[in-house]
């Protein structure tokens, strides 16, 4: 017997559908000649601080990032929110070969968030 389950996401809750990965300074974002603060990256949208309002779309981006060689994407994003220095923008129009990208990218940085994590554990459990 099969059960429909539902579950109702707000807005807020359900922003971005994608694992978000924080940049740790390995992932550069501009608008325009302005470098931006990222927060989070993943393969659908970032995050980032700012002290502009942004709405509707942005053109002038560019994300510059190295995993296994350098990228420089040129997105087109569609702010969903921004407030409080914050901004929250979906990727729209990306070749499937930037889809690839980021998703390696988000990938690379898990594998590093883990390997750090890790190394800290076994040191505290050395010094235990």
């Amino acid at each position: 017997m099969k059960i429909d389950i539902e579950i109702e996401l707000s807005e807020e809750e359900n922003r971005r559908q994608a694992f978000r990965a924080a940049s740790s300074g390995q992932v550069k974002m501009t608008i325009g000649e302005t470098t931006v603060e990222l927060l989070d990256i993943s393969a659908t949208g970032v995050a980032f601080k700012t002290d502009q309002t942004f709405s509707g779309y942005l053109e002038d981006v560019a994300i510059l990032f190295k995993t296994h060689k350098k990228y420089r994407l040129k997105p087109r994003l569609k702010v969903s929110f921004c407030g409080k220095g914050r901004c929250g923008a979906e990727f729209e129009g990306l070749s499937d070969k930037a889809h690839m990208a980021l998703s390696e990218l988000v990938v690379s940085l898990q594998k590093e968030l883990i390997r750090r994590e890790r190394a800290l554990r076994e040191a505290a459990e050395d010094g235990a």
